[in-house]
């Protein structure tokens, strides 16, 4: 049965989701919105600065997309609840708007028809269920409507926990995500009513902001309450970031054992989820990676027997647009992967 997807928002993470969508015969985007010209759509997903461009001939005209010998209709509505999802038959709205929607407004989407939101940055407020690949327990509740994948970063940080915890047991921890400059800033000095921070110049300052992923983590590890902290430093590059984790561990371990942990691990019960590299990688050879997180084994390092200090690479769009298929897929009769 084709799972029919339908993208709210055409921005860099909703272009990343219909990239990750495109080769697939199981899942069909039947629309998309955005309130930008078609043109300037159009140009966007053709030529794309950081993931290159398009693979085949893409056109928008007369407010339909072309691709692929297919017709998607493209929308031009501002708020959730504007679009009747059920006159496309779409079964899962990806809400890729990048606003902080709460849930009165992802419920919009399913009073309009559609069967389940997939909300593709943190939610503001309680959602049904929070799926992490290789980290969240399978299979889903079908049962739960309102959905979300978390962040790029949490993606990371919680694979990488979950695979130090498995197996050493992990007592608490501290991260520092190294990141690439956001959408919520600017390149120049400008107003922001986020965060002052964030008002400075991305492309000339490190700028720390406040990050979702401790809660994610909590959420994940409910042990790890109050014992896990950690934000972001956004800095002047614009792809590919960096989680760099410090934990205490409940065994005594060697460099070499968390090395091998894993090695072993992205060859196995994480294999998609994380990636492992064993040469002397720097951010631009994480751009385009589908993996949550490539683990930087060169970068492992201990303190006394048991803090270990690891070191893991992300895409920041595009190993999240991945997760998002794969929760997609989860929906899927008879699925069972989880």
């Amino acid at each position: 049965m084709t799972i029919r997807v339908a993208i709210m928002g055409f921005g860099r993470i909703g272009r990343n989701v219909f990239r990750a969508l495109y080769d697939r015969t199981d899942i069909d985007v039947v629309a998309i919105n955005d309130i930008a010209p078609p043109e300037a759509m159009e140009y966007l997903l053709r030529y794309d600065t950081l993931q290159g461009r398009f693979s085949d001939p893409v056109r928008i005209i007369d407010g339909k997309l072309f691709a692929r010998g297919r017709r998607i209709p493209f929308l031009h509505f501002r708020e959730p609840g504007e679009i009747q999802w059920y006159e496309y038959g779409a079964d899962v709205v990806i809400e890729a708007t990048g606003q902080y929607r709460d849930r009165d407004d992802l419920q919009k989407h399913l009073d309009m028809g559609a069967d389940r939101v997939i909300l593709t940055t943190p939610p503001r407020t309680a959602i049904d269920d929070l799926y992490v690949r290789g980290v969240t327990p399978g299979p889903i509740d079908r049962s739960h409507r309102i959905w979300s994948c978390g962040s790029s970063t949490g993606n990371c940080t919680a694979a990488m926990v979950k695979v130090l915890d498995d197996a050493f047991g992990v007592n608490s921890g501290c991260f520092t995500s190294i990141h690439a400059y956001t959408t919520e800033q600017s390149l120049i000095d400008a107003p922001n009513s986020v965060d002052l921070r964030l008002s400075r110049a991305a492309i000339e300052n490190i700028v720390p902001v406040q990050s979702w992923t401790r809660t994610l983590i909590e959420r994940c590890f409910p042990k790890l309450e109050n014992r896990f902290t950690g934000n972001k430093l956004n800095v002047p590059i614009p792809d590919a970031s960096c989680v760099d984790l410090v934990t205490m561990l409940d065994n005594d371990v060697s460099v070499s054992d968390v090395n091998e942990v894993f090695r072993s691990a992205a060859g196995s019960t994480m294999d998609g989820v994380v990636s492992y590299a064993h040469e002397p990688i720097v951010s631009s050879d994480a751009v385009g990676e589908t993996a949550s997180c490539v683990f930087d084994s060169l970068a492992t390092m201990q303190v006394g027997s048991n803090m270990v200090k690891t070191l893991g690479w992300y895409d920041q769009g595009g190993g999240l647009a991945h997760r998002i298929v794969d929760l997609i897929t989860q929906f899927a009769p008879h699925s069972t992967t989880a």
